[in-house]
């Protein structure tokens, strides 16, 4: 799986889980497919965040400047994130993660600095966000507002970009295990337990 970003789950019910499911299985035994059906309950899990915008904790996700301003959900303008979403399994392990490149940064928070140039260039209008650059609209022009804060505008006046040095993200964590996810994974090695006893 082509992944920048892994979370590992570390619950002591669940690890004595799957070692009664390993013990339970010969020397040559596959746990395959409980590990597919445990990717699956994860997979699920972080599909369910982006719908609640709820963190694997329970904790609420801060709401994005675009959501507050014209409504939405955070982190899901385009679904591109959400959508990105795989899994992966073997006999011995389950992963879900991403291979998107700004992951990390809505997963974990951080701060993003101006790279190629002075300023970050955040647009605020759907004009904007459309054009994606504001060397993608021509004539607009940067002014300073009377808080000292330098944005990208139109003749008319319209604030297409916010111009900003950094830009600190805040977490909005949609990998890992829920308590209910948790409960669904012991469910998932309780039932391929029992599946090889009746064997």
């Amino acid at each position: 799986m082509a992944g920048d970003l892994r979370v590992n789950i570390k619950d002591q019910a669940l690890q004595q889980a799957l070692e009664r499911l390993r013990l339970g299985l010969p020397a040559s035994g596959d746990m395959s497919p409980a590990m597919r059906d445990m990717a699956r309950v994860l997979k699920t899990g972080a599909l369910l965040r982006f719908r609640t915008t709820k963190g694997p904790d329970g904790t609420e996700w801060e709401k994005s400047r675009r959501v507050e301003e014209g409504g939405g959900q955070t982190l899901s303008l385009t679904r591109r994130l959400r959508n990105s979403i795989t899994t992966a399994h073997d006999r011995t392990s389950a992963t879900v993660g991403t291979n998107t490149v700004y992951a990390a940064i809505h997963q974990f928070g951080g701060v993003i600095r101006a790279k190629s140039g002075p300023f970050l260039s955040i647009p605020v209008t759907a004009q904007a966000r459309e054009a994606g650059s504001p060397t993608k609209m021509p004539g607009l022009r940067v002014w300073q507002t009377l808080k000292g804060q330098y944005v990208m505008g139109d003749e008319a006046g319209t604030v297409h970009f916010l111009l900003r040095r950094q830009v600190t993200m805040p977490a909005r964590p949609f990998l890992g295990a829920s308590e209910g996810d948790k409960t669904e994974l012991q469910r998932v090695v309780q039932t391929h337990l029992q599946n090889l006893w009746k064997r």
